[in-house]
């Protein structure tokens, strides 16, 4: 059949879905799918990113099929996949065939490529570096070694450049230190030192993950890395590194720690503030959701965290507004994740920042909560209740039973008051700038400077 065929069928589908799924599920999963083909039993449905592939196979693959099934009168199985991977196909004329392409390597993560890697200012030489020994391996940084933490990317680009440099048809091979030993002992044992020559002394790239872990090594493993390397160098091949701890720290004996000492060594530091942010905002789009800049704070202030850690957090909102139907706001990131925020950077509370705002402003903090409707006091509540939202996550019926018992309708209002003013009015932007940067420094109360 045709893919106008698909096409109709799965927006029939999408009719009936939208009235059996969250408005949420529908407009973060479903909403930018579409029929590509339909082909015997099966319906090929693309979606806009791996990720949401991959949580439309674990959590509407059943419905789909169901509803899919119901609306042709006959089984159907929907197969969902990334847009862009079907080949076009001419109407009146056969299929295109794809082009060729070389067999996935499978040692390599098919998610972690350049692409998918977020560039941030504590990653960018060796972001950098990475990405031009993908493009000319041999002839320049080598061997790269790039050293970090848990969770700072090292490994998502070891897995980069090797897919970059499979891709233009050399033969990669990426391993890690446990592995490598244990290769390496296998081969001595079984006497099958030739096929571990093969595999790791002929190979275009050679990508060893975890180097640290050689440390307490026998003699015997690490003259086997020794010959490795050398081996590899000796026909040109690109080797790339990436351990713990810089290379000269690495507890091996001298001449093998020159040798992962001699090329180029790039670090990779902790997300800062803004950076967390950003890679949020990253995973954000990746999934096809929105994240306000007013979440992204929310999370980046009391996460210092890595990127794995703040890609679970992540996952862990997304799908607390799946299953409940909510949107996405500072007060559901608090409740989803509250476990995590003990690693916050500053103990912020509902007291502390009407304190804040109280001495920026020059007022009591009763004038916040009480009856008055002047300038001074009205602008002091609104930016109270923005920090109150922003910050602690706290809803409208929440702000409003600490300012006094305001009601919701006046709550919204004033977050929406300063919002706009945020746009155009310096003063409200630095007023909550500073309050915001003291509240999360552990800067007291007492040192905040007030405005002329």
């Amino acid at each position: 059949m045709t893919d106008s065929s698909a096409r109709r069928l799965w927006d029939a589908v999408l009719g009936r879905l939208q009235l059996q799924t969250p408005k949420a599920t529908f407009d973060t999963w479903l909403a930018g799918t579409s029929g590509e083909r339909l082909a015997d039993d099966t319906l090929t449905v693309s979606a806009p990113t791996a990720f949401a592939v991959a949580w439309l196979e674990g959590r509407m693959q059943g419905l789909a099929d169901t509803t899919t099934s119901s609306l042709a009168s006959r089984p159907v199985n929907v197969r969902f996949v990334l847009q862009g991977s079907i080949p076009t196909q001419v109407s009146g004329a056969e299929p295109v065939a794809p082009a060729p392409t070389r067999p996935v390597n499978p040692t390599l993560s098919s998610l972690e490529t350049f692409d998918s890697f977020v560039a941030l200012p504590e990653n960018q030489l060796a972001h950098a570096a990475a990405l031009a020994i993908a493009r000319a391996p041999g002839s320049a940084y080598n061997p790269l070694f790039v050293y970090g933490g848990v969770g700072l990317g090292k490994t998502h680009l070891l897995h980069a450049i090797g897919h970059h440099a499979h891709n233009a048809g050399l033969s990669v091979e990426y391993t890690t230190a446990e592995e490598f030993t244990n290769a390496y002992l296998a081969a001595m044992r079984e006497k099958r030192t030739k096929a571990f020559r093969n595999r790791f002394w002929a190979a275009d790239v050679f990508l060893l993950d975890d180097v640290h872990g050689f440390e307490g090594k026998s003699a015997r493993i690490l003259d086997g890395l020794l010959h490795t390397l050398d081996a590899l160098r000796s026909r040109g091949s690109q080797i790339v590194l990436a351990s713990e701890r810089p290379a000269l720290s690495i507890a091996v004996e001298k001449r093998l720690q020159s040798r992962l000492a001699a090329g180029l060594q790039a670090d990779l530091d902790p997300p800062g503030l803004e950076s967390r942010a950003n890679l949020l905002a990253a995973f954000a789009e990746a999934a096809g959701v929105t994240l306000s800049i007013d979440v992204q704070a929310f999370i980046a202030e009391r996460l210092d965290a890595n990127g794995h850690v703040l890609k679970g957090a992540f996952t862990r909102l997304l799908a607390l507004a799946d299953l409940t139907g909510r949107s996405i706001t500072p007060h559901l990131a608090r409740q989803a994740l509250a476990g995590h925020f003990s690693t916050r950077l500053a103990p912020i509370s509902p007291d502390s920042t009407l304190a804040a705002v109280a001495r920026y402003y020059g007022v009591p903090v009763a004038t916040l909560e009480g009856p008055r409707r002047d300038r001074e006091a009205s602008t002091a509540r609104q930016v109270a209740m923005h920090l109150l939202h922003t910050l602690l996550g706290l809803s409208a019926e929440e702000i409003g039973a600490k300012l006094g018992g305001r009601e919701r309708t006046t709550i919204l209002y004033g977050l929406r008051r300063t919002s706009e003013r945020l746009q155009d009015d310096t003063a409200t932007s630095t007023a909550i700038a500073t309050i915001r940067t003291a509240l999360t420094s552990n800067d007291p109360p007492e040192e905040l400077s007030t405005p002329a």
